[in-house]
């Protein structure tokens, strides 16, 4: 029984943990996506050049960041920050009504298995 609780409390954990963890990650990354990968890469580049280590990485030569020109009809950034967060609180909620749900039904799993253990004696 409490390996069932144990489990069921993993699995609504793990999905918890994902869902805000991608939030956190979407709302607090320091820049965007394009200029973020040209930092890694480069840090990525620069530590093996220090360590003796030749990269074997198929780097591909990436825009320097502020460099890239906007799409044509792109929305401003502010905007996009509060379709961004407006995004993650609904994939936040939508996260934890799921998760609401899941505990509702193994609830009712185990009060049935319970029920059926105690009107039938081993």
């Amino acid at each position: 029984m409490q390996k069932d609780n144990y489990y069921k409390g993993l699995f609504v954990g793990t999905l918890l943990g994902a869902a805000i963890g991608t939030v956190l990650g979407m709302l607090f990354a320091p820049r965007r996506g394009e200029e973020m990968r040209h930092v890694l890469f480069r840090r990525l580049d620069e530590s093996l050049q220090e360590s003796g280590v030749s990269s074997t990485l198929p780097l591909r030569e990436m825009p320097v960041p502020n460099t890239i020109p906007p799409k044509e009809g792109a929305e401003p950034p502010a905007e996009l920050e509060n379709q961004a967060k407006r995004r993650a609180e609904e994939i936040v909620l939508a996260a934890q009504l799921e998760a609401d749900r899941l505990l509702r039904e193994a609830n009712s799993i185990l009060r049935d298995v319970k029920a059926l253990r105690n009107n039938n004696p081993s």
